[in-house]
């Protein structure tokens, strides 16, 4: 039985371009965009280019773009949706 790869998973979530979309509220669809397709272009961190080309501080993006963070509200019960 394979074991998980944490490092390879850290690896490919911080490469992940999508995860910039929880900046869009911050600095806007076109910027959050712009970020996530140049990390993805240049094969680099979202983190790096979005401290780059964000004006937001490390602590602020590291806090805004923790995938933990960003998963864990899940489905909150009684939303009213389909069978709810």
């Amino acid at each position: 039985m394979a074991s998980v790869r944490e490092d390879r998973v850290a690896e490919a979530l911080a490469r992940n371009p999508i995860l910039v979309t929880a900046l869009n509220p911050i600095i806007g669809y076109e910027k959050a965009a712009a970020i996530a397709t140049r990390a993805y272009k240049e094969h680099r961190p979202r983190l790096d280019v979005a401290l780059e080309d964000s004006g937001l501080d490390e602590a602020e993006l590291r806090r805004l773009l923790d995938p933990t963070a960003l998963t864990a509200g899940g489905i909150q019960a009684g939303g009213g949706g389909a069978g709810g």
